[in-house]
């Protein structure tokens, strides 16, 4: 059984739902009953509010408990670094070392462009010295091997070079590009037709504004550089004298001598008659003031030399190398391997 109190009570709460409020609060829309309900009111008896559901999908599966609305507030509002944002501090300080970092290693690539321009400044006199002003042939007994200096005018040509665009970049306000290209056309100036033709394509292509046919005759010189550089250094003879392999005896008959009176007569049977021997073949350096025997080739190694076995003893004998210096056959003996000219006969 109700108690009628019971039934007016239930009247007025359906009374109430009808106006639009609910017990513990008002509705959403309803102004008037806002400032009646406080504000831990919830719509509906066990929902949660929406900062607490919002909190709740974010971090309820990782355990966390909050109260309702701050972990909303962190994730959305105060906390950007948790979606990977950089603090104040830590973007000031990679603005402050971007710039010295790239300063300081502009700094290093001049100060090896600088250190570049005088190397090859040096070897630039030295070339222009070996070129202009040294013999054409640095071994008398030599006279016939090729002259040297058109080819070492190709290490002058890339020295020069080197020292013109070193400068130039230095020069140019320190600009990063200008610096790296003259830091390269350095570093590949002993082959400076590398760096000129690419330097002449670059231009050619970067400069929109110059004249269609300026940029191909760029084109063309860097395609002539290209090609002739190449050719300049690779078809140079040999300037220096180079041991041979001779095929018969017959090539060394003859009338050897040197500048310090040496003579060596080659007979074709196998005979030979000499004066004042003396150097590198004998080892100790012993002069014989003159000798006669036998004499044959060998080819240790696929090179040819010429044993002299003075009176027929194989013991004591004389050994010189057989070189191609230029035109000419010479024969070569020393004691130093470095200088295995030191003693050199000429065929008369």
């Amino acid at each position: 059984m109700f108690l009628s109190d019971a039934g007016s009570h239930a009247d007025d709460d359906i009374a109430d739902r009808a106006e639009g409020s609910f017990p513990g609060g008002p509705l959403a829309g309803d102004e008037g009953a806002g400032d009646e309900a406080g504000p831990a009111a919830e719509p509906f008896p066990g929902m949660q509010s929406e900062a607490d559901s919002v909190a709740e999908e974010g971090f309820g599966g990782l355990g966390f408990q909050s109260a309702p609305g701050s972990v909303a507030d962190d994730v959305f509002g105060a906390e950007e670094s948790f979606f990977g944002m950089q603090s104040e501090s830590a973007v000031l300080t990679g603005v402050a070392l971007g710039p010295g970092l790239r300063r300081g290693a502009l700094v290093c690539v001049g100060a090896l462009v600088g250190l570049g321009v005088l190397f090859w400044g040096g070897l630039a006199v030295y070339y222009a010295y070996r070129v202009f002003f040294a013999s054409a042939h640095a071994n008398p007994d030599m006279p016939h091997l090729p002259d040297a200096r058109p080819w070492i005018a190709f290490y002058l040509t890339g020295a020069l070079w080197a020292v013109g665009v070193g400068l130039f970049g230095l020069v140019a306000r320190w600009r990063p590009r200008l610096l790296l290209w003259s830091f390269g056309c350095l570093v590949t100036a002993f082959f400076w037709p590398v760096g000129m033709a690419a330097s002449a394509i670059a231009v050619a292509w970067r400069r929109r504004d110059l004249a269609a046919s300026r940029r191909i005759a760029l084109a063309l010189l860097a395609v002539l550089v290209a090609v002739a550089g190449p050719l300049w250094r690779f078809a140079a003879p040999a300037t220096t004298a180079e041991q041979a392999v001779v095929g018969s005896d017959t090539v060394l008959l003859g009338t050897w001598h040197s500048r310090t009176g040496m003579s060596v007569v080659l007979r074709a049977d196998g005979t030979y008659t000499a004066g004042a021997l003396s150097g590198g073949g004998l080892g100790s350096g012993e002069g014989i003031p003159a000798s006669a025997g036998m004499w044959d080739t060998e080819s240790p190694g696929g090179r040819s030399g010429v044993r002299l076995q003075i009176d027929g003893d194989l013991s004591h004998s004389v050994w010189f190398d057989v070189y191609q210096a230029g035109s000419d056959l010479v024969l070569c003996a020393s004691d130093d391997p470095s200088n295995p000219c030191e003693v050199v006969l000429r065929r008369s």
